[in-house]
């Protein structure tokens, strides 16, 4: 799968099986600013958007951002972050050290059906 090099710019069309990377992070950062991030928008826009431009994934970022401010459900492969937001909902006056020490317990203990993300239960 062809991936894009730099240099790179807003009429560069993106291409089938592009990953997020390093040269879009760069784009996009000089193009919206230090807080870009790769969020689940824009990831979203990448893998779904083969023969657009670079420009109008610019355009998908602006038009997201009330959306992305918003709370996001965290896909699967993130379970780590999903549990620390569930720990910390359920636990809010923890701290990281027992946030981090509940992971160990829930990532070491036997998986048991509907388990639920941040639970030892």
């Amino acid at each position: 799968m062809r991936q894009l090099t730099a240099p790179v710019d807003g009429a560069t069309v993106i291409p089938e099986g592009q990953r997020c990377s390093q040269v879009l992070r760069e784009f996009f950062r000089r193009e919206i600013g230090p807080n870009f991030h790769f969020d689940g928008h824009m990831r979203a826009y990448i893998a779904e958007n083969a023969s657009r431009t670079l420009a109008e994934a610019v355009a998908h970022w602006h038009g997201t951002r009330d959306a992305a401010a918003q709370p996001q459900e965290i896909s699967t492969q993130f379970e780590f972050n999903r549990f620390l937001r569930t720990w910390h909902a359920a636990h809010p006056a923890g701290t990281h050290e027992e946030a981090l020490a509940a992971w160990q317990a829930h990532r070491s203990a036997p998986r048991r059906p509907g388990r639920r993300e941040g639970t030892t239960a």
